[in-house]
């Protein structure tokens, strides 16, 4: 775990304290918890000018190094700071959080990266404010300290509704996540919040070769930053997901091309899924080794609390389903980093099948059963089309979540989300991102080896040979569905999905363990109490709890979970 906590007085003077070293310097307290595996890339400055904490991997900090001359890190984040005092931090790539501090002025500047995989937490009450890289930890802050913390029911609300946070909620309503791309700055004793980055949607105009040709370019660079970390500190050995999928097998196979060895991979499933299947099949085309965990216990369904203090309560408490017990199992005295391949089917591709100005915030729901509470904002940034909409909801508070969890044990890099490439492919006409056109245009000029092996990512069919394959295969698994559904309405299956049917049967494990209805059952009896003073979350647990559908009784106990555990 790599984190810190800041507290700012009175009038806004301050103490640091940091680690080991402990200086005091009014009313500032500043505290970094936990191991660091990357230490050159965590700043640690106190001196006569300035506060200076930033955690993180700056995966170009030897590119900003030669650029500004610097022969150290934190020569280079003043120097940054000089040439760019209001958001020279804008120019880091990676997950990265930080605090600046000027003492002469008494200006400040906290900041969060640019994609979501780092957050930082906002605690603002009169003249008092807390800023930390760890919901849990300041919410401990918080109790320790006896300042007041209420139950945020919006952050409720948006759990039942979406499956994760779609805004700045969190579950203590004087609390607010710094968003993507945001800075809180202090000046003249005040706090404001600003936007220092935002991706776009230019459509410039480009032929598609040549963006093909930059994409690839683009990718290389981002998956040369990445793995190359891991060589920076001896990590000789690189850990990196694959699954059925596309996009983990494009950072293993482009990481391959530019010379990267000692590949181990990482991959967890339901036995007998697609994505066992695939994934073992990948692994043995790319020559790499290959950790396995089995779900068949589902284990981690069990892990309620847990889970939910790790990933902040931003999003299902099982969102990362296996990984998190598969990564404590792993030895990191070996592996760097965990390169995965998040995001990648929004990069190239993208969530939305017409263009359209309009945001409908339902197309990025886990669940339709509640109504959206029309007290509440759906587009509070005013994201200008479904396309960003999707980009910051779904992509970075939705499914980068589970870094948080990861973050426990390595940082977790993508390629795919470097700020450089991410934003040249959102620059792009849309219609060379639909149906992930460009994407299989790239894969077959630069790396055709990689659809040796199938993969789940299905290509939109062109012939009219393909167009008769593929809607063969859909009617036999929708006819497959069908009927397992009404196999077990007759009581002639356990459950009304196949164990086989993804690499997560939530609903077959629940119909099939007793131990697991069991513990939702008994959690949901024993917890759904503490919502007494809030009653329309009450019916809205209760609403969702008592639907036939387990992912909506998974979103009732996240609620009944962050109840517990941040209070």
């Amino acid at each position: 775990m790599n984190d810190w906590i800041a507290y700012f007085g009175p009038q806004n003077r301050y103490r640091f304290s940091l680690g080991e070293l402990k200086i005091a310097d009014d009313n500032l307290s500043v505290f970094e918890t936990g191991h660091c595996r990357f230490p050159n890339d965590r700043l640690m400055v106190h001196d006569d000018r300035f506060i200076i904490v930033i955690d993180g991997l700056i995966l170009n900090r030897k590119e900003l190094l030669d650029l500004y001359q610097a022969d150290d890190f934190a020569p280079l984040v003043v120097k940054m700071h000089e040439k760019n005092p209001d958001d020279f931090f804008q120019a880091f790539r990676g997950p990265f959080t930080g605090l600046f501090v000027e003492k002469n002025t008494h200006k400040a500047v906290v900041f969060t990266n640019q994609t979501g995989d780092s957050a930082v937490f906002c605690y603002q009450r009169g003249d008092i404010s807390v800023f930390s890289s760890n919901f849990y930890l300041l919410s401990q802050f918080l109790k320790e300290n006896g300042l007041p913390a209420t139950f945020g029911v919006q952050a409720a609300h948006w759990m039942l509704t979406f499956g994760f946070q779609i805004d700045a909620s969190t579950f203590i309503q004087e609390v607010h996540r710094l968003l993507p791309g945001k800075a809180m700055y202090l000046d003249n004793g005040h706090w404001r919040e600003t936007t220092y980055h935002r991706f776009q949607s230019r459509q410039i105009d480009i032929c598609e070769d040549e963006a093909v040709e930059r994409i690839d370019a683009l990718f290389r660079q981002a998956v040369k930053r990445c793995f190359d970390k891991d060589l920076e500190y001896g990590y000789t050995h690189h850990l990196a997901d694959i699954s059925a999928g596309m996009d983990s097998r494009m950072v293993n196979v482009v990481a391959k091309a530019l010379g990267y060895d000692n590949i181990t991979n990482i991959s967890y499933s339901q036995n007998g899924s697609e994505e066992e299947r695939l994934a073992q099949k990948a692994t043995r085309h790319l020559e790499n080794k290959l950790i396995f965990k089995a779900l068949d216990n589902h284990e981690f369904i069990f892990d309620l609390e847990k889970l939910t203090r790790m990933d902040f309560g931003t999003y299902l408490y099982c969102g990362i389903t296996g990984g998190e017990q598969l990564l404590s199992e792993i030895d990191f005295n070996i592996f760097g980093a965990e390169q995965t391949g998040q995001l990648g089917d929004i990069a190239i591709g993208t969530f939305v099948k017409t263009a359209s100005n309009a945001v409908n915030p339902n197309a990025v729901r886990c669940s339709s059963r509640l109504s959206l509470d029309d007290r509440y904002e759906t587009n509070p940034e005013h994201y200008e089309n479904q396309d960003l909409y999707s980009l910051y909801t779904r992509g970075f508070l939705g499914a980068m979540s589970s870094w948080f969890v990861r973050k426990n044990y390595t940082f977790a890099l993508s390629p795919f989300i470097d700020v450089d490439f991410l934003g040249f492919c959102y620059d792009l006409p849309l219609d060379y991102r639909r149906n992930h056109h460009l994407y299989w245009k790239w894969v077959e000029r630069y790396y055709p080896d990689a659809l040796t092996v199938p993969t789940s990512r299905k290509r939109l069919p062109k012939t009219f040979f393909e167009k008769s394959v593929d809607f063969g295969q859909r009617g036999l698994h929708k006819a497959l569905r069908i009927s397992h559904k009404a196999l077990h309405g007759m009581g002639l299956t356990p459950s009304s999905v196949s164990a086989r049917s993804s690499m997560n049967p939530y609903q077959y494990w629940y119909d099939t363990d007793p131990a697991m209805r069991t513990f939702f059952g008994d959690y949901y009896s024993k917890n759904l109490s503490l919502l007494d003073n809030f009653p329309e979350t009450a019916a809205e647990v209760r609403a969702m709890f008592e639907s036939p559908v387990v992912l909506d009784k998974i979103m009732a106990l996240t609620v009944l979970a962050a109840r517990n555990v941040f209070f």
